[in-house]
């Protein structure tokens, strides 16, 4: 009796689908089912493998003999649990449970599929980085995974083995002949039972209607079957729709340019048709597959599928998608970013315009401005913002590894290469936005090949004479003057001009310190890890103003680090000046030494000013700029100042400026 082995990751899984492969097969096959949390062996030397996923089988081939046939199964939704979901209100999100992120992310794609979108599914696995804490999960069998803040669980089954995988099992152990009527009526009886299901629930769900006809028509690809003889045994209703037929006019027939369309018929007869090939059918494109089917030493017939190329367009949009929700994606907008100043405002309506373009934009800034933030903000309001963003940052890469990360590579295009090659950070980035920071560091050699990504929209991987067309949307970043660069000859004009389609250059925190006590009552909240033990602007009392009297080199950056540190060392009470680094101190200082300078001025303008009232001459600020040896422009400042605190008065004629009697009184109470 020949062998079949079933890999899968848990016992519970290996255990079910192995049950539906020998119910089957019956006692022609015998099947044994392996987990790798348990029970593996080596080598697997059975006459067929099946492996539940290609996550699995990255990890199981180090357990198979060499030469082993392997099929990477298909799953399909259980039918006989489904219905459940009908029950959960419209709109409500859920964790999807599973074992691993990948097997979730394609149940999600199977269920939204089948029409059954009305509920909004997270991605949950032991492998996940994070998910959302949620009331209701929906699992497909694996309820031990389940989190335990989850108050409801919803178990629609395992996942089965979908049916073209079964067909391709019995073709393998050439039984598809004797079991495909079996296997096809099984299916069939699946689905009908289903319909039965939801049928009852008809009154409750206006749309069901609609989506058990997207149940009924719901096939992965175009399937068609025959004998060694050419006669067609099994025919699915998309590979008789491509024919022009039905299925009960095809089953049975030999085929022949008497009943298929000539260019069709072709493809039948080729030599070579176990390749993969492309076809243009019925005015679409159609990816063709061929699979002999073989009866003991000889040929008994073959199996074609066909891959509407459209289709597998969508499903890689909504692939990326998906993959968009668990890490290529940015989390900030434009209105989280913190500010009251009209520099930060004048920022972010900038932005809030450049979004609305295709054309690159250019932020500039000094390091901590927040330039990242700003680019996800903007890809966050523009039309591709449910499209990826992807940040690369050129001072984190070598010059060897740019193209490679960027551009993607081939198999076997150097040593280490992934089999199968993999895609470049701009295909990644696909149908959204590749965000470039640090663009100043990128090496000459390299911007050439930028710049003709950017003018062409293709890339091609390294090794590969393919060319890949993207639709991204770029935007760059630098804290370096990119025309010095240019006169330097480290930076390519022409990229330059690229690049600067539109330019925002950002404030740094010097230049709007009206936001740096905004900006550390927000960091404070933030680090306190409870409820803030005191208000924001008690805790920061004593150290304001030595806050406000640095210059922030390190911009909003170097402040959430300050706060991060008084509050790790005072979280409780108000830390005092003694806490703070020592640079902050010194600024304060130096600052202080300023401000008593400035008072001593101020003071001997007033005195002057007294000095010509009492001798009823006349004063004003260019007598004073040459009286005090200091520029008029300083002079204007602070007669500006004391006519605001209302010590002077600018009087009418040739008098000039005139002390008031409150400045007359201060000077007095100076001398006292």
């Amino acid at each position: 009796m020949k062998k079949l082995a079933l890999i899968s990751k848990r016992q519970n899984t290996s255990n079910a689908l192995a049950k539906q492969l020998q119910s089957l097969l019956k006692d022609k096959v015998s099947v044994t089912g392996y987990y790798l949390e348990g029970n593996m062996k080596t080598p697997i030397m059975d006459d067929l493998v099946v492996i539940t996923s290609q996550q699995i089988y990255h990890e199981a081939k180090q357990y198979l003999a060499p030469g082993c046939p392997v099929i990477v199964a298909r799953r399909s939704i259980n039918y006989h649990e489904i219905d459940q979901l009908f029950t959960i209100p419209s709109g409500t999100e859920v964790l999807l449970v599973s074992d691993l992120v990948s097997t979730t992310v394609e149940t999600i794609l199977l269920l939204e599929t089948l029409g059954i979108n009305h509920i909004k599914y997270y991605p949950c696995a032991p492998d996940a980085k994070e998910f959302p804490h949620l009331k209701i999960a929906v699992t497909t069998g694996q309820g031990e995974l389940v989190p335990a803040f989850v108050e409801q669980v919803i178990d629609i089954g395992h996942r089965n083995i979908d049916f073209t995988t079964l067909v391709e099992i019995l073709s393998a152990f050439s039984l598809l002949d004797n079991t495909a009527n079996l296997l096809s009526a099984t299916y069939v009886r699946e689905i009908i039972e289903f319909i039965k299901q939801t049928k009852q629930m008809a009154d409750r769900h206006s749309e069901m209607q609609n989506q058990l006809q997207i149940i009924i028509n719901r096939v992965h690809d175009g399937i068609i079957a025959v004998d060694d003889k050419n006669n067609v045994t099994v025919i699915n209703s998309i590979a008789a729709e491509l024919l022009n037929m039905t299925s009960n006019e095809l089953i049975g027939k030999k085929l022949s340019n008497k009943i298929v369309d000539k260019d069709i018929y072709r493809l039948f007869l080729s030599k070579d048709s176990d390749k993969e090939k492309i076809a243009k059918i019925n005015n679409r494109q159609w990816i063709v597959n061929a699979a002999s089917i073989m009866q003991a030493d000889s040929q008994g017939g073959k199996i074609y599928t066909f891959k509407d190329v459209t289709e597998i367009q969508r499903l890689e949009e909504e692939l990326r998608r998906n993959l968009v929700r668990q890490q290529n994606f940015a989390r900030y907008t434009l209105e989280q970013i913190i500010g009251d100043s009209e520099q930060i405002q004048r920022a972010k309506e900038l932005a809030q315009k450049m979004a609305s373009s295709e054309s690159p934009i250019l932020i500039q800034g000094e390091s901590g401005t927040g330039k990242e933030l700003f680019a996800q903000g903007i890809h966050n309001v523009s039309s591709r913002r449910k499209g990826p963003f992807i940040a690369v940052n050129f001072a984190a890469l070598t010059e060897s590894l740019l193209e490679s990360e960027l551009f993607g590579y081939s198999e076997g295009s150097f040593t280490g290469a992934k089999k199968g090659g993999a895609p470049g950070l701009f295909e990644q980035a696909h149908k959204g936005t590749i965000f470039l920071d640090e663009i100043g560091d990128a090496p000459l050699s390299f911007q050439v090949k930028l710049l003709r990504v950017l003018q062409e929209k293709q890339v091609r991987r390294i090794g590969s004479a393919r060319i890949i067309p993207v639709d991204v949307r770029v935007i760059t970043a630098t804290n370096i003057d990119l025309k010095a660069l240019i006169q330097q000859g480290k930076f390519r004009e022409d990229l330059y001009y690229r690049l600067k389609v539109l330019p925002i250059k950002l404030p740094s925190l010097r230049d709007r310190k009206s936001d740096i006590l905004v900006l550390a009552n927000v960091f404070y909240r933030e680090y306190c890890k409870c409820y803030p033990a005191i208000k924001e602007q008690e805790y920061f009392r004593f150290v304001a103003p030595y806050l406000m009297a640095y210059d922030w080199p390190g911009n909003i950056r170097e402040l959430q680090n300050v706060v991060e540190h008084l509050v790790s060392l005072c979280p409780e009470e108000s830390p005092t000046e003694q806490l703070l680094p020592e640079e902050l101190l010194v600024a304060y200082g130096d600052c202080s030494k300023s401000r008593q300078t400035e008072q001593s001025v101020v003071r001997e303008i007033m005195l002057s000013i007294a000095r010509a009232n009492a001798g009823y001459k006349p004063i004003g600020r260019r007598s004073l700029a040459m009286e005090l040896g200091i520029p008029e422009s300083a002079v204007r400042r602070h007669i500006c100042y004391l006519e605001s605190q209302q010590y002077v008065a600018i009087a009418r004629g040739r008098k000039g400026l005139e002390l008031t009697d409150k400045a007359r009184l201060l000077l007095q109470s100076s001398v006292d």
